[in-house]
């Protein structure tokens, strides 16, 4: 026990006729009580009395009369005070109640992740790509929208049946026959994968998905595991850009199997997140970047050749800046790198003429 109540008027009332020496033994003997959670064991009254700090024939006498006087003596030269044990086993059990508490909880906890976890795998499943922050009322009305059925206490989560294709009538007799659906009704669990193509390499936005996630599934793929999170925020931002006309999807593809060696290199141990690479515009990057040693001519075409003209005039290197950034400052992107090197570079060319 950390703590123990310990109640003024009643400890007065008990201790009045006490002098000031056993009075502080008492509390000594309290406090060694419910630091142990025992007995005071007093086999050997010798080093009891040491534990105690009684080192005086006067503190040994006082310990002994306390010892006689608030505790009973048991088989084995044990002390016990039916107070101490009453207030223990009260502790005990809150404690007991605490951690059934806690454990309630936390399976409570688990079953709402899983429960989370199918659904946003039922939706993506349908092209529907949800925020990683929805609530589970929002997720609950997209289900519905999109036929996806949920039990009652969320054990099982069903996708719709794919509809056969409607076939123009050209006068052939054509049987369409589509196998019926299986459903997995095993119960869903925190660990299922995210990754919807996992041991398939996902495909171009013509593969099947629809919009940003398409985009962002294909780019996964060039990615390491590690790297690979937070999908329906990545597919958000992708058509946001797309949208926006800042990126096409294929630039973005195209740049992300330019960079896969980079990316994958040293288990990814170096690499952006997915949702980063695409903050901070890298599919302008290179996938193999010069020295800093001789920047080109063309130097702005790449961020190598950015890195290297700020690597020439005494600059940090672009993540270098880009983690110095204050908390209160937002993210910094690397269209603000290159022109504070042109800023720089201009100063440099001027002070020199």
């Amino acid at each position: 026990m950390y703590q123990y109540p310990h109640h003024i008027g009643d400890f007065n009332t008990k201790t009045r006729h006490l002098s000031r020496l056993e009075r502080s033994i008492f509390r000594d003997m309290l406090d060694m009580y419910f630091d142990t959670e025992l007995p005071l064991d007093g086999s050997d009254i010798n080093l009891l009395a040491r534990r105690l700090l009684c080192r005086s024939p006067e503190e040994v006498d006082a310990m002994q009369f306390v010892l006689a006087e608030f505790f009973e003596k048991q088989a084995g030269g044990m002390y016990v005070n039916h107070e101490c044990e009453a207030v223990i086993a009260q502790y005990r059990a809150q404690a007991e109640n605490r951690e059934t508490v806690k454990s309630n909880e936390n399976a409570r906890q688990e079953r709402s992740r899983a429960r989370r976890s199918a659904i946003f795998s039922a939706l993506r499943q349908l092209g529907v790509a949800p925020k990683g922050t929805a609530k589970m009322d929002e997720l609950l009305a997209l289900c519905r929208q999109h036929g996806v059925t949920v039990t009652d206490d969320g054990a099982y989560v069903t996708p719709p049946a794919p509809q056969p294709p409607v076939e123009p009538d050209n006068g052939n007799v054509t049987d369409v026959v589509t196998p019926a659906p299986v459903t997995c009704h095993a119960p869903v669990t925190g660990n299922q994968n995210l990754n919807l193509n996992q041991g398939n390499t996902p495909q171009p936005p013509n593969g099947g998905a629809s919009g940003g996630l398409a985009i962002a599934t294909a780019l996964g793929a060039n990615f390491p595991d590690l790297r690979r999170t937070r999908l329906a925020e990545v597919a958000e931002l992708v058509a946001e850009l797309v949208t926006s006309g800042q990126v096409t999807g294929e630039e973005l593809l195209a740049a992300g199997e330019r960079q896969r060696e980079l990316l994958n290199e040293d288990g990814g141990k170096h690499s952006p997140s997915m949702l980063r690479w695409l903050r901070e515009q890298r599919w302008k990057d290179l996938a193999a970047e010069p020295k800093a040693a001789a920047a080109p001519v063309d130097w702005a075409a790449s961020r190598g050749g950015v890195e290297a003209m700020a690597a020439k005039l005494g600059l940090p290197v672009y993540q270098d800046w880009a983690d110095a950034r204050r908390p209160d400052e937002p993210p910094r992107v690397f269209l603000g790198y290159e022109a504070m090197v042109r800023s720089a570079l201009t100063r440099s060319q001027e002070a020199s003429v």
